[in-house]
């Protein structure tokens, strides 16, 4: 199975996103990235058009940006980048799963080769990306990690990442996302999709699972709903 994004990367044609992509091919850890996506296992990866590749190789840039803003050394940008990798490999279906994360978990020892404590923080991580932000510290606290700011840290980075692809179903909030730095890159997201899916000749809006569409439009209603309640202040 080839890879879009290599051949992204090879092109470097990022129009006005060129400086942003100049940035973090400069950035130290830029060959742990190169070294991540070239051997990604893309056989063990879940066959979809929604969850599949292209949402995997995506997540794993937007997440070498999440680490080089964040300021992550090379061991944990490694470990961040297994994570967004390996983050879907439990998935079942494209519809609304909290507990894919879990069993994606389960299978990161093999796909990885890690053990020890980085494996209980990336399990951690995985696990929790798949649930309600309202279950992030107690999916977390659960693993019992023996560094507590390390493993929240990576775990939130991996929702920023995954969180950044949304843009693919067209349901990016960036007011959910955890850094200002990931709030300031929707527009690279959109960029990014826009050219991986010309690319591989696919249509910008892949089709959708019915339970997957009504939530969608569920929680478009819901955002207009809450605009709506705004305030308005005339000048």
């Amino acid at each position: 199975m080839t890879s879009p994004l290599l051949k992204l990367l090879a092109e470097n044609q990022w129009a006005d996103f060129q400086p942003l992509m100049d940035e973090i091919q400069h950035w130290s850890h830029w060959p742990v990235f190169m070294g991540a996506l070239t051997h990604l296992n893309r056989d063990a990866l879940y066959d979809s058009r929604v969850h599949g590749l292209g949402h995997i190789e995506r997540t794993m840039l937007h997440g070498a940006f999440c680490a080089m803003y964040d300021g992550l050394d090379e061991g944990d940008t490694a470990l961040l980048l297994d994570c967004c990798a390996y983050h879907d490999v439990g998935r079942v279906n494209d519809s609304v799963d909290h507990l894919h994360g879990h069993r994606s978990a389960q299978r990161l020892a093999a796909l990885t080769g890690r053990g020890g404590e980085e494996l209980n923080m990336m399990m951690a991580a995985v696990d929790a990306h798949s649930r309600p932000e309202s279950d992030l510290i107690p999916t977390l606290q659960g693993y019992h990690p023996a560094q507590w700011e390390r493993c929240l840290r990576l775990a939130q980075l991996l929702k920023d990442a995954d969180g950044l692809d949304r843009v693919r179903i067209f349901d990016l909030d960036v007011s959910h996302l955890r850094r200002e730095e990931s709030r300031r890159r929707e527009g690279f997201a959109e960029y990014l999709f826009g050219r991986y899916q010309r690319l591989i000749g696919a249509p910008l809006r892949p089709p959708f699972p019915e339970e997957l569409t009504r939530k969608l439009e569920q929680r478009q209603s819901e955002r207009n709903q809450r605009r709506h309640r705004q305030p308005r202040f005339e000048g």
